[in-house]
């Protein structure tokens, strides 16, 4: 005789109900479904009120196909025994399966509500909202089945749990959902990826790089691994490392991706100085987007806009060029970016607003903070905030908040993106909030440097929208705005615009001073091994603007001006900027010696005291330094600049005519070297400048430059008519 009573037809027998129905459960777990109902049957003969065993049969019943049968035992035990959290479980999921959605739900929070542990019940509850289109409830109710019970679902459950949790802004949830995929199938490159995308988003460059880099060990042609890599060491000044990183990534992804690691190149070697193979690059794309640009995929478009067009500046002055590159790439970016994601823009009527009533002003910006648009837009925001107590303020990404935040904040009314889909700012969201606060004025101040600006600006969330400061214009909207002035912008220069030009009457920025530590500058020479005597000149160009014929240009000056050194701080590769200057330096017979480079440091105001130790500060050209330049003629110092077409490229000029200053402005490299000489043999022509300097500052004859009362009175005139067309 065979002693496995498993493989009998006849029941064991028990003494007792419980022990009846776990064997009709084994039975029922093996197949065996005519030995299950039989156990239940002499279970529930020893005892008719067990509802387990009516539980158990209607599993039976639902394994036969019985779904109506089924749902009888299950209300049978329910019936018997009210507080029975599998029987309300169960019959929710028949009532699922027939479609009954509602009912299915309420049986699924009973079972809860009765057995919070019951790991089932959360999971199929998540399942029935699903259905219902409620998918962030059903997400939440799967995380929590997942946190008791970690095995119901697989691997590619858990990746798509992720990649929903990240589009809902969730990312911690979502890194913990790709983690848990990892521990089931360790090698998932789409797993590590985006956590590692995530874990960029946060800030976390350092978790963030081992990932990507496990992600492209395991799946080497992982084009958004190499993407994210080569962007994180570019980002965090690791040069060297991010030009291999760009280097590996067109060799394994050119012939697929020739967009974007053509993207990817330029950037990583214009932040790292090297313009010239940044510049190369450059036209090789230009010319490929030609023939290529219609078959674009939106990612592509949307980089192209926020990236290759930054970069555009930086490599050439050349108004009918880059103005055509400009209304090229936008169109397309507006056309497969903005147009499928959101409605036409909307349209405004214009309410005629009471005499005494003050503008409703909204600035849009990532840079309420320590940042080059913070430090000269903060004053005017001030001012304008003595005008009008309507101020608003948007900040359109995350923002490390510092003190000038703080400021900012003082001055209206600041809100902050609730949601981040994808580690990105919900741009429907900041939409939703400015339409809420019935502005008469939305002022960008970053333009297409913030990519989804261009989304916000397009949909005109306000009735008059105007783009200032940050960059040049975003070629978004002919019904949108950028302010100007008559110096940046001739009066020849509206035809290479889609925005309409507004121009302010003395300068497009105005700031009331800066900050620094205070030194003494004999002390302050002789630390850093400079003469007394000695000319210093000053570059604080950065690897974007930095280029060989800058280099070429100030070593000329150098070598005619006996005694005199030059002195480089700024972000890039120093490295490349020593080699630069070395080579430049052989090749002009000037002593290497007289290139001084000296190393950022943590604050702004710190970084200021540089000014204490120049005669002259050297501009860069194509793309001219904004603060920096406006920091330099603060701490009145003599500055050369070169003029060219494009807005970037005229800032220089802009400040110094506001200041009235005709000494510095050069038209060529051959006027740009023969100013820097002029200025470092004339003692007496330096101290004519900085007392014409010294003198913008009092204010009895205060230069516009400084005035950003005036700035902001001339502003809220120039929009005050704007609302009245």
């Amino acid at each position: 005789m065979n002693s496995d009573f498993r493989n009998q037809s006849e029941t064991p027998q028990f003494e007792d109900a419980a022990s009846l129905t776990v064997v009709a459960e084994t039975y029922y777990s093996e197949g065996n479904l005519a030995a299950a109902v039989a156990a239940c049957r002499q279970a529930l003969e020893l005892q008719p009120d067990w509802a387990a065993a009516y539980v158990t049969m209607g599993n039976v019943q639902q394994a036969s196909g019985q779904i109506d049968e089924a749902m009888r035992f299950y209300s049978e035990a329910i019936a018997l025994n009210p507080d029975f959290a599998e029987a309300y479980a169960n019959l929710g999921s028949m009532l699922y399966k027939q479609g009954r959605l509602v009912e299915a739900i309420v049986n699924y929070e009973k079972a809860i509500e009765l057995k919070p542990t019951l790991a089932a019940a959360y999971w199929n509850l998540a399942g029935a909202l699903k259905q219902q289109g409620q998918s962030d409830a059903a997400v939440a109710y799967e995380l929590k089945a997942l946190e008791l019970n970690p095995h119901l679902a697989q691997v590619d459950f858990h990746i798509n749990l992720g990649d929903k949790l990240a589009r809902q802004g969730k990312l911690d949830e979502a890194v913990a959902a790709w983690q848990r995929a990892i521990a089931l199938i360790p090698d998932l490159p789409e797993a590590y990826c985006q956590i590692g995308i995530v874990l960029r988003h946060q800030g976390k460059f350092k978790e963030a790089i081992p990932n990507l880099q496990k992600a492209l060990e395991i799946k080497p042609d992982f084009i958004a691994a190499h993407q994210h890599l080569c962007g994180i060491l570019r980002d965090t000044s690791d040069l060297a490392a991010a030009r291999q990183a760009v280097h590996k990534y067109s060799q394994m992804c050119a012939e697929t991706d020739p967009i974007m690691t053509a993207i990817y190149f330029v950037s990583t070697y214009q932040v790292s100085g090297l313009n010239q193979i940044a510049g190369d690059r450059f036209l090789e794309l230009e010319s490929y987007l030609q023939n290529n640009l219609e078959t674009a995929s939106p990612v592509e478009i949307k980089s192209l806009y926020a990236n290759f067009l930054f970069s555009t500046p930086y490599l050439r002055d050349d108004l009918v060029a880059n103005s055509k590159l400009y209304r090229l790439i936008a169109q397309k970016y507006i056309e497969k970016c903005i147009k499928p994601n959101f409605s036409q823009p909307a349209n405004y009527s214009f309410k005629p607003k009471a005499p005494a009533s003050k503008l409703k002003i909204g600035f849009l910006s990532n840079h309420f903070s320590r940042h080059s648009v913070g430090w000269c837009s903060a004053d005017i925001l001030y001012e304008l905030s003595q005008i009008t107590p309507n101020l608003y303020l948007y900040a359109s990404e995350r923002i490390v908040a510092d003190d000038r935040t703080q400021q900012f904040e003082s001055l209206g009314k600041m809100t902050f993106p609730k949601t981040y889909p994808n580690g990105l700012a919900n741009s429907a969201e900041i939409i939703a909030q400015i339409q809420q606060d019935e502005l008469d004025i939305l002022v960008d101040l970053d333009s297409l440097s913030v990519p989804i600006h261009a989304d916000i600006l397009y949909q005109k969330p306000a009735p008059v929208c105007v783009s200032w400061l940050g960059f040049d214009a975003p070629y978004i909207s002919s019904e949108n705005y950028f302010l100007t002035d008559w110096h940046s912008h001739p009066a020849d220069r509206e035809k290479y615009y889609d925005e309409q030009l507004i121009r302010m009457p003395d300068s497009f920025v105005a700031v009331s001073g800066f900050q620094r530590y205070a030194v003494d500058t004999v002390l302050l020479r002789k630390s850093n091994r400079i003469g007394l005597d000695q000319i210093v000149y000053l570059c604080v160009s950065p690897g974007r603007k930095f280029n060989r014929e800058l280099v070429k240009a100030q070593v000329a000056i150098l070598k005619q001006v006996p005694n005199s050194i030059l002195i480089h701080k700024a972000l890039g590769d120093a490295a490349v900027f020593e080699a630069a200057y070395h080579q430049a330096c052989e090749a002009e017979g000037v002593g290497r010696h007289r290139i001084k480079f000296l190393p950022r440091v943590a604050t702004e105001e710190e970084h200021r005291i540089v000014y204490l130790l120049a005669d002259v500060l050297l501009d860069s050209y194509p793309y001219n330094g904004g603060t920096h330049t406006l920091e330099a003629l603060w701490f009145d110092l003599p500055v050369v600049t070169r003029t060219g077409e494009q807005f970037l490229s005229r800032m220089g000029y802009s400040f110094l005519q506001a200041l009235g200053i005709e000494t510095g402005v050069a038209w060529s490299w051959a006027e740009y070297v023969e100013l820097g000489v002029k200025l470092g043999k004339d003692g007496d022509l330096r101290k004519a400048i900085k007392a014409q300097l010294v003198k913008s500052k009092d204010a009895a004859s205060l230069s516009p430059l400084w005035n950003p009362k005036k700035f902001a009175g001339d502003m809220y005139a120039v929009f005050a008519k704007l609302c009245k067309i």
